[in-house]
């Protein structure tokens, strides 16, 4: 099935649809779509099955993401805050020995690794903490719907890359039109 996959990759790669016909661009945006879910997903999954679940915690801005996050854990491992958005960079919690898993090779591999907080984009914080049981990860996303592009587009790839979503809102952002698309690709997927 790898191979099957990979391959599959490599050909939506190489179709590059050159002509400039009515409907192109969305197909385009579909091919390029699929592929990232190929890269973000699919494959690294299947080349480790055996990986921790990896529960991504997204949804609307100022929703409590980063509190239940932290409550979640049973210690702060992001920062909550008032000021929107507040979660720029995503912040991974997992226990030590599960570690290996969110390396460079898996994950959103465009993604570099530390262990300090930070607001930077192209950063992901790992948290290693004994509060998070073996087996299963818990990823505190930036909002769905930020006023920064930057985070919109990130919190789509972590959603993209998630085993398990955790979606929260809030009953001030419950009937925000962003969040319910959000919900609908997922059930499509």
């Amino acid at each position: 099935m790898l191979t099957g996959l990979v391959r599959l990759r490599g050909a939506l790669q190489a179709a590059a649809l050159p002509l400039d016909l009515p409907g192109v661009a969305a197909l385009r945006d579909h091919r390029q779509q699929v592929i990232d879910q190929l890269e973000d997903y699919v494959i690294p999954r299947l080349m480790s099955l055996d990986a921790p679940l990896l529960t991504v915690v997204g949804g609307s801005t100022g929703a409590g993401k980063s509190t239940l996050v932290n409550s979640l854990v049973g210690h702060r491992v992001t920062t909550p805050g008032v000021l929107r958005p507040t979660t720029r960079s995503p912040v991974l919690a997992h226990h030590p020995d599960d570690g290996k898993w969110f390396g460079q090779d898996r994950l959103l591999p465009d993604l570099k690794r530390v262990d300090h907080p930070t607001n930077d984009h192209d950063c992901i914080q790992l948290v290693p903490t004994t509060s998070v049981p073996k087996g299963i990860a818990i990823l505190d996303a930036p909002d769905v719907d930020s006023v920064e592009e930057r985070n919109r587009i990130l919190a789509g790839q972590l959603l993209s890359a998630a085993d398990l979503w955790l979606f929260v809102t809030s009953a001030a952002r419950y009937s925000d039109q962003v969040p319910w698309e959000y919900l609908k690709q997922a059930a499509g997927r």
